[in-house]
């Protein structure tokens, strides 16, 4: 902004002051202008006061036409507006124009018309925070300095800071090669599974079998298993991944059902319910603290809504610790994942740093930047010490679980051997939720349905509307799934600044450069 004036009709003083306020060390910048004489007092009930100034790389271009986007007000005042009225004069007169008013975002539309070579623009009645912003679309040639001046970045680095990064970045570079090494070692040391050497995997020793213990080679290859391995579904889910998430509820639910403990209930995309039929059915400690968590000692025959998120997380909550306390008494893991342990203290840590750069300063990033290495390798760590390290009792089950999930992963209709009348999509379902393949394992079996193989009728211990060969697993699973996990919180953002011309549908109140 250069060449301010203030002029004023009614002849009251208009010297001013200006002053120019910096944030973020130079990244933002407000003119700020102090109108009057501080010795006088205007006696008039109203008074007007004209500001002219000259405003430098404004403009914008695009393909086939330059445009003038302007905040006519800004979105800053604490006061009401009555009226606002504005002017665009552009050589070879307005070839479109647009105008919105509001908060920002905002896409309500304010007067606008167009007469020779100038538009004009007008609004009233606007509440505090609310303002104007025009476009206007010029001819393209007509305007030299079309393109929108950009000012280097404003941050700025003293001496002693730049000795300070020199430093940091001597220090970082040792960080950077040393920490992935310590953190490579650690874990070699520290987060691998153990097995047992010489025997395939997925096997164990006999009894007086001597047998020695080794560190787990990951790239073994794992063979493919035909059956599940003889244990809970929840449980192999925590063998897995070191994790009891709410993919395992579902799928313990699910298996409930299909033991006869309890019926799935869904008429509806909104509804979905479980009925208690026989509760002597639910056999692991884990299944028995899930049915007395959502039922409640209610008698068989009860009905339990659990449409909305969060409506199981009571009991998937209990049932996490009845799993953790079950393999725990396993020995499957030298000591079991906690239930919070994940890679989101060093990344937390990595957005922290970026944060307070963009806040306080480049210097921030500078100093921590030596940190980031460290960082990132703790939360690699972490993110793998969520797996576990399993014993190696731990890794042999472990291997049963992975070779039964590359048999439902690969398997094709015409492969799978079942016995007749045996009903194998129920019996496979829970796993195939826990290995998050359910959607593949419905598709399968339902090519068995149209082979013949399998009846097109729905499960026994789903009431609903879909028969056998469009069962919708998706939806059984993500209803679950959904009940045992947190709801959302609600709210919203947006950003006032807008990237697309306001010709091409990005025009909206606050978008442009302008006045505040």
């Amino acid at each position: 902004m250069s060449n301010i004036r203030v002029t004023s009709p009614d002849n009251v003083a208009t010297q001013f002051s200006s002053r120019i306020d910096e944030a973020k060390d130079g990244r933002e910048e407000q003119l700020r202008l102090r109108i009057g004489d501080p010795d006088r007092t205007i006696s008039l009930p109203r008074a007007t006061y004209v500001l002219s100034y000259e405003v430098a790389g404004a403009m914008r271009s695009f393909d086939g036409y330059d445009e003038f986007y302007w905040d006519a007000t800004g979105l800053d005042w604490q006061a009401s507006i009555e009226s606002v009225n504005i002017s665009a004069t552009v050589p070879g007169g307005a070839q479109d124009v647009t105008c919105t008013y509001g908060r920002a975002q905002s896409d309500s539309k304010c007067e606008r018309s167009q007469a020779g070579r100038t538009a004009t623009f007008t609004q009233t009645d606007l509440a505090p925070g609310e303002g104007v912003t025009i476009g206007v679309k010029i001819k393209p040639g007509l305007i030299s300095d079309d393109k929108p001046h950009l000012e280097p970045d404003g941050s700025k680095l003293t001496p002693q800071e730049k000795a300070a990064a020199a430093l940091a970045a001597v220090v970082g570079l040792v960080v950077t090669i040393g920490s992935p090494i310590v953190g490579w070692l650690w874990w070699r040391r520290h987060g691998r599974d153990q097995r047992y050497a010489g025997l395939a995997p997925g096997t164990v020793p006999l009894p007086g079998q001597p047998a020695h213990v080794v560190a787990n080679d990951p790239d073994i290859t794992i063979p493919v298993a035909f059956s599940p391995p003889k244990i809970p579904v929840a449980e192999a889910g925590l063998l897995i991944d070191g994790q009891v998430d709410p993919r395992e509820t579902a799928a313990t639910i699910i298996d409930l059902a299909v033991k006869g403990a309890l019926r799935v209930e869904s008429s509806a995309e909104d509804e979905f319910a479980v009925t208690l039929l026989d509760p002597s059915r639910a056999t692991a400690p884990h299944e028995m603290v899930l049915l007395n968590s959502i039922f409640g000692g209610l008698p068989p025959g009860a009905s339990v809504d659990l449409s909305k998120p969060g409506s199981m997380l009571a009991a998937h909550t209990a049932m996490v610790a009845s799993v953790r306390n079950q393999v725990t008494a396993r020995g499957w893991f030298r000591k079991v994942p906690s239930a919070t342990t994940s890679g989101s203290f060093g990344f937390g840590g990595i957005a922290l740093v970026v944060f307070g750069a963009f806040a306080l300063g480049s210097w921030v990033l500078w100093v921590a930047l030596p940190l980031l290495p460290i960082l990132l390798t703790i939360a690699v760590v972490r993110r793998k010490l969520r797996r576990g390290q399993r014993t190696a009792d731990g890794r042999a089950v472990c291997d049963q679980v992975e070779g039964f999930k590359i048999y439902l992963a690969t398997a094709e209709a015409d492969q799978l051997q079942f016995e007749e009348g045996e009903d194998i999509f129920s019996k496979y379902l829970p796993w195939a939720i826990v290995f998050e393949l359910a959607d593949r394992w419905a598709k399968v079996c339902g090519d068995l349905v149209r082979m013949g193989r399998l009846p097109d009728e729905t499960p026994y211990w789903y009431y609903g509307s879909y028969n056998m060969a469009f069962f919708n697993t998706s939806f059984l699973t993500s209803s679950l799934t959904s009940a045992a996990t947190p709801a959302p919180s609600t709210g919203s953002s947006g950003s006032g600044f807008g990237g697309g011309s306001s010709f091409s549908g990005g025009g909206f109140s606050g978008g442009g450069g302008g006045s505040w």
